[in-house]
């Protein structure tokens, strides 16, 4: 079977990849022409590259059944069988509380999973929207359009996607005046300002709502943190964002029929595994508590939850963190 990625992932973690000849000019080049010195080479990807928004987690399309490695749409009636059937409790390896908490968010099953499809669509036409509109301010081809992209910690995710901040290039307008409207919000922060994603502020792929040095001691240590936190008007603007749309009423916070499961909700039940990250509550400011992972649900809001992924943890109490008992 052909690869069609620019960048995938295979077991145990290792992210491959493909490329050709860069460019030299507007041609392909030599081989002389692509050698930069003795180890470094100019290439340029030759297959399309998934992009995932950082900070921002929008209702899936389609993911994983249980057991299955292929994606499979919300919309298929498995899905619906898999919340009806109560498939989704058998070899379930979490704590009695989050057990519990599915539970009543789930109840009989019943539109679970059309549920979740339908604000996945709605969210998918608010970026296509986005982006078709920016696609026509700036006057410009499919072709010669550019994205702008900043990235946090780690450039890539598990499926060898590119993590970053997105957004359309300051470089596609002429006009001053767009491109200063354009660089106010990214694709990540309009998606959250108009509802249809909640939060996912994962440490130490933070950055740029949250701009620090992820390790270092004088950011991580809890006086210092909580300091910088204070600082950082991007985060603060995304974590408004997400409260106005739920005070409204917006995209998944509909009063009617809001979002049953969040999207990494709905990871964890298709993966049978507990969530892995602690988090910090950032209503508890001045803390140095780190909530154990499953104790998210102590946390009403999803813009004031940051996670700490476990490898990471022992860096925290290192710096005075403790876990909450």
């Amino acid at each position: 079977m052909s690869i069609n990625k620019s960048l995938w992932v295979k077991p145990p973690f290792l992210k491959l990849g493909e490329a050709g000849f860069g460019l030299h000019g507007k041609k392909i080049g030599t081989v002389k022409q692509i050698v930069h010195d003795g180890d470094t080479i100019n290439t340029r990807l030759i297959h399309n590259l998934g992009v995932r928004f950082l900070g921002v987690d929008t209702p899936e399309v389609s993911f994983q059944l249980p057991g299955s490695h292929s994606f499979t749409k919300l919309s298929d009636k498995k899905w619906d069988e898999f919340f009806r059937s109560g498939s989704w409790k058998e070899n379930l390896a979490i704590g009695q509380d989050l057990y519990h908490y599915f539970s009543n968010k789930i109840g009989n099953g019943k539109n679970v999973a059309s549920n979740h499809y339908a604000f996945a669509i709605e969210a998918e036409k608010s970026l296509t929207k986005i982006i078709s509109s920016d696609l026509r301010k700036s006057k410009k081809s499919a072709r010669s359009f550019t994205f702008f992209m900043a990235f946090g910690f780690d450039f890539l995710d598990t499926y060898g996607r590119l993590l970053c901040y997105l957004n359309s290039s300051t470089e596609n307008y002429k006009s001053a005046k767009i491109q200063e409207e354009i660089k106010k919000l990214s694709y990540n922060e309009r998606q959250l300002a108009a509802g249809w994603g909640i939060p996912y502020f994962i440490w130490p792929n933070i950055q740029p709502f949250l701009s620090i040095k992820a390790f270092a001691k004088e950011n991580v240590l809890p006086k210092n943190f909580w300091n910088l936190v204070k600082k950082a008007s991007k985060f603060h603007q995304a974590r408004k964002f997400v409260s106005e749309a739920r005070n409204n009423n917006r995209g998944i916070f509909s009063a009617t029929d809001p979002l049953k499961l969040m999207p990494f909700e709905l990871r964890v039940l298709s993966r049978k595994k507990s969530p892995d990250r602690f988090v910090i509550d950032l209503r508890n400011e001045g803390s140095n508590f780190l909530l154990k992972p499953e104790e998210y649900i102590k946390i009403p809001h999803h813009e004031d939850r940051l996670f700490i992924p476990g490898e990471f943890v022992p860096i925290f109490q290192l710096y005075g963190w403790v876990i909450a008992q």
